[in-house]
């Protein structure tokens, strides 16, 4: 076998340099250009915080504000009759929202997290503008940043510039992880607020969160004491060393191995199972959770609760989940709500003028049809949300489903105090109009409004699982986001879940 040159050879008329490692050349040829990059996301990211900024900047202008403010009886600023709308939210809160609206369908977000990005150029700009310079330099990454903005969330805006300036130095030098460890040292020796105020501060803060993630799975975490985090932690480590790792152990733990393989679980699953079990069956000091079970809803095909199907069902609050779970949601549930909308079902879909408020099953049409808030970019789940009559009950608008829709507190409110509007089309279609101008479409989970005929769409089946204790009650996550301490400008904050009329 002939073997090949290791010398590179001199290509016709060019002569190499000898000086150049041509290892290196050729890997600088692709890393400079990867560094040129960098820095142009960088000045993106600073490009797009700026205009945020400003975006920010036009909800305090007068003129602007009086553009925003929509129909004044609608609103109830002007007419106690409507205040059924909930209190009419002041300028600075209507302009705030607005544009946190006008942001998220222009990216694509949902709209408490463009409001929150809008909050956080502010800060970029106005508290950290050294900061925000250097990633406009490209001389920081984005993560930099946003590590700054979360290390100085609620610190007083007095000692900002001197922190500023004494931890910009390392952002420039060191990954975002490594900056943040050393800043948050230098924080402590800098913050006026004693460390056990703070802690008091944050404690209030508590709180439990649902994220769903891909393939049936979900992340549920719970923001603690860090004392408190880490005992839990080191319990589950060792209850999970004590578990039983054998395949009839496996066995016997139902869900902790679906694929059926009998391999013994890791520390992490059994990690996980632990956490999993004294949550959904353990009982707490004084009996707390003794008898309580979580309630799911879970939609799902006939075909597939009859195992002649592999369409997946719908998890409430989740998404799509596997066929086996579903039957064995359905198989353990105490309670059935069936829902079929095909009209011969008899289902009311419209009372017309007969009567404002709709009924219970044309409410649960409606939480089956959405899904979701029909808001701009919203995802707050339809069963937590109000019921809309896009044209208003009292300038003529029916009671049915094709001029009802589900919008959750916030964005209700939106398109009752603002000069927001929305249009209905088949099937619960909604169309929004901004007050740029701009439309955006939000279409129901179950309908797709191009091909939606109402004389063949057939709803499936809607089990209601209650006390079921395969599943706890997916709610938690609509808990509110922590709030500033001390911090201007102020955080925009979640609406309400108090229950309001419908309207």
């Amino acid at each position: 076998m002939a073997t090949s040159d290791a010398t590179p050879k001199e290509p016709r008329g060019v002569a190499l340099d000898p000086t150049v490692d041509p290892v290196a050349a050729a890997i600088n040829a692709v890393i400079d250009p990867l560094i040129a990059n960098e820095k142009v996301i960088a000045a993106g990211y600073a490009e797009r915080t700026r205009l945020l900024a400003e975006l920010d900047r036009l909800g305090h202008d007068p003129r602007i504000i009086a553009g925003l403010c929509g129909d004044p009886v609608e609103s109830g600023r002007n007419d106690p009759d409507t205040g059924a709308h909930g209190p009419a939210w002041d300028d600075e809160e209507l302009a705030r929202r607005c544009m946190a609206a006008e942001a998220a369908g222009a990216l694509r977000l949902k709209a408490s997290t463009a409001g929150m990005m809008v909050f956080n150029a502010v800060r970029l700009t106005d508290q950290l503008p050294q900061f925000h310079q250097a990633l406009r330099r490209g001389s920081i990454t984005w993560g930099h940043a946003v590590k700054m903005l979360d290390l100085t969330d609620g610190v007083p805006e007095e000692i900002l510039p001197a922190f500023e300036a004494k931890v910009l130095p390392a952002a420039e030098k060191l990954t975002s992880t490594q900056f943040v460890r050393v800043a948050g040292r230098i924080l402590e020796r800098m913050h006026p607020v004693p460390l056990q105020t703070r802690a008091d501060a944050g404690f209030i803060t508590r709180r439990v969160v649902l994220r769903p993630d891909a393939d049936g799975m979900a992340w549920l975490n719970a923001y603690l004491k860090a004392e408190d985090a880490q005992a839990i932690y080191d319990r589950l480590s060792r209850i999970a060393a004590t578990l039983d790792t054998d395949a009839s152990a496996e066995a016997s733990t139902p869900g902790a191995d679906p694929a059926g393989t009998g391999e013994p679980r890791t520390k992490d699953q059994r990690r996980a199972d632990a956490y999993r079990d004294l949550l959904r069956d353990g009982v707490g000091p004084a009996g707390l959770g003794h008898g309580i079970r979580g309630t799911v809803h879970v939609t799902v095909p006939a075909l597939t609760l009859l195992g002649r199907s592999d369409e997946p069902a719908i998890l409430e609050g989740y998404g799509p989940i596997d066929p086996e779970a579903a039957r064995r949601i359905a198989g353990t549930a105490t309670s059935w709500s069936r829902i079929l909308t095909h009209p011969e079902t008899g289902c009311r879909l419209s009372m017309g003028r007969e009567q404002y408020a709709p009924p219970a099953d044309m409410r649960r049409y409606l939480d089956a049809r959405d899904r979701t808030c029909q808001g701009i970019g919203c995802t707050r789940r339809a069963t937590l949300s109000e019921i809309d009559h896009t044209r208003p009950w009292n300038t003529g608008g029916p009671t049915d489903v094709d001029n009802l829709v589900k919008l959750c507190k916030s964005c209700h409110r939106l398109k009752h105090q603002s000069s927001f509007t929305t249009n209905q089309g088949p099937g619960g279609a909604l169309t929004w109009t901004t007050p740029a101008g701009r439309k955006y479409a939000s279409a129901p989970a179950n309908t797709d409004p191009a091909t939606y005929d109402p004389a063949t769409y057939d709803q499936a089946t809607l089990c209601t699982a209650a006390n079921d204790p395969a599943t706890l009650n997916p709610t938690a996550h609509d808990s509110p986001p922590p709030k500033p301490i001390n911090s201007a400008p102020s955080a925009p904050q979640q609406g309400s879940t108090d229950t309001p009329p419908p309207f």
